[in-house]
């Protein structure tokens, strides 16, 4: 028959003092991890998001270069649109003076 002891067994108690020691230790090494994971998915995000910022920015600073080249190409557009114009009263009365002319000539 077993004998009951009126001690606790110390290797009992050591065993559930160790086993806490270790539970404390995994729930910490747990938590830790989390917030690293955490902490990682952050800068990850943040990362991502001056990213975007950064191409938004080129984007928008893109826009504004063709703005400008389409403003600076509408205006020649309409300098040349009036220089073909007097280019062509010019042409028109050249050609209607020797037209004058030959007819002057012929007569």
């Amino acid at each position: 028959m077993a004998q009951h002891r009126s001690v606790p067994c110390p290797a009992t108690s050591v065993a559930m003092q160790t086993g806490a020691i270790f539970a404390g230790l995994a729930v910490g090494a747990v938590n830790a991890h989390m917030a690293g994971m955490q902490a990682a998915r952050q800068a990850r995000e943040e990362r991502n998001s001056n990213i975007l910022a950064h191409q938004v920015h080129e984007a928008s600073m893109a826009a504004h270069e063709w703005a400008d080249l389409a403003r600076a190409q509408a205006i020649e557009i309409e300098r040349l649109k009036a220089e073909n114009a007097r280019l062509t009263k010019v042409a028109k009365q050249n050609f209607e003076l020797a037209q004058r002319l030959s007819t002057k000539k012929a007569a």
